[in-house]
């Protein structure tokens, strides 16, 4: 039975649905892609206008992409494997996926984007194995098993369909959704709630809760409308798998394994921001909106909200600031970038933030979780270290977590 004053985060378990692309052939497909749309809906039909237009889209991916300087390297289930891509003459074809699942259009030919119920289908078929795999050996049940995705919505869910399938009964399951990026921070104060309830009778005794992320934001990959923003979010999202366990800990240490206590939450909305960041659903996929102004509201706001949220266990930032660690979610690369100025951290403080980012890009709300991973695993930050944990999304809100290494 859960009997511990503390709760903790352990046993995170990141998983790959497809072999991650260099970000240099990404960039590539992707400008092929918006020329091709383009010369499609305008009846260009020329090979020298075409190649005219491809490279004008490239100077626009050239001002506006994330190179891979930026971003080395990306998962993406929905996109053309490195296996399919036959270069020639300097240009290259693509080989249609041998699965239906895996395409979202009609054909690389004309690009006609399939709707999304068809994306949704795709959707469920990649998170049924991804679930399939991360459970397969799972000999005991959860008690709770929170999804959270901002990617993908079906009823029954995934999650809903293994659950039955295994016969566990006494799992329960949540979901949280279409938080974006800051969907991790939810689902822990979820589970924390739900093993907390289960101390005072309101529910049977709980020893597990479990969080599973299945972001596959490839899934919503269009190149119809050739704007900034577009460029910047096909050039900047991956998808992104990975489990982990909210228990007691007491157990952790009954097991001698490593994870994170929870020590306080907090999370609110920002004033006038509620139009800079949107993610809502289109006739083939989500669209995203990323306004400039965002980097800078998070830095306005991010030191008061680390100082109140710190405030909660009662230690004063100023005086700890250089004894912590930090697990911030990068949004872009200018995120983690303007927080570490406006807190005045040092680089240590934020290398493996922007490390996850440089090697995965921007797995939505399964990013934080690889970046409590690597601090869990990483043996130059000790036992006994406070992490601050921070993330943002759609509100525009801001969401902490102050956890301690155990």
């Amino acid at each position: 039975m859960f009997n511990s004053n503390h709760a903790a985060l352990a046993d995170f378990t990141p998983i790959q649905m497809a072999s991650p692309t260099p970000q240099a052939v990404t960039l590539e497909i992707s400008a092929w892609g918006f020329a091709k749309a383009f010369c499609r809906n305008q009846g260009i039909t020329d090979k020298e206008a075409f190649q005219k237009v491809h490279q004008e889209v490239r100077e626009k991916f050239d001002k506006y992409a994330l190179s891979s300087s930026v971003i080395k390297r990306r998962q993406l289930v929905f996109f053309p494997r490195l296996t399919d891509i036959q270069f020639e003459n300097g240009s290259f074809k693509l080989k249609e996926p041998e699965q239906d699942y895996l395409q979202l259009f009609d054909n690389y030919e004309d690009l006609n984007p399939k709707d999304l119920g068809k994306r949704h289908e795709s959707y469920g078929r990649i998170t049924n194995e991804c679930l399939s795999t991360l459970y397969q050996d799972e000999t005991e049940a959860p008690d709770d098993l929170i999804h959270v995705t901002c990617s993908g919505y079906l009823a029954p869910s995934p999650v809903e369909r293994m659950v039955a399938s295994k016969n566990w009964t006494n799992t329960t399951v949540t979901h949280s959704y279409h938080m974006g990026c800051y969907g991790a921070f939810p689902a822990i104060r979820m589970a924390h709630g739900f093993l907390s309830s289960s101390q005072f009778g309101a529910t049977r005794p709980k020893d597990r809760v479990d969080i599973v992320h299945t972001e596959l934001l490839s899934a919503h990959t269009g190149v119809d409308e050739l704007k900034a923003e577009n460029i910047v979010t096909m050039t900047l999202f991956a998808d992104g798998f990975i489990r982990y366990s909210v228990v007691s800990e007491d157990s952790l240490r009954q097991r001698g394994v490593h994870g994170l206590k929870i020590l306080a939450f907090n999370e609110h909305l920002l004033p006038n921001s509620a139009d800079d960041m949107t993610w809502v659903p289109g006739s083939n996929r989500f669209h995203m909106s990323l306004s400039v102004m965002v980097p800078v509201i998070i830095k306005q706001w991010v030191r008061p909200f680390v100082e109140s949220l710190l405030q909660q266990i009662g230690l004063d930032f100023e005086q700890e600031r250089r004894r912590l660690a930090f697990a911030i979610h990068p949004g872009g690369p200018k995120i983690v970038e303007h927080i570490q100025e406006a807190l005045g951290l040092v680089d240590d403080q934020v290398a493996i933030s922007k490390s996850v980012f440089t090697e995965n890009g921007n797995m939505s709300s399964a990013t934080v979780p690889h970046i409590m991973k690597a601090i869990v695993e990483e043996d130059g930050i000790p036992v006994g270290t406070r992490v601050v944990c921070l993330g943002f999304g759609p509100g525009l809100t801001a969401t902490g977590l102050v956890l301690e290494k155990i």
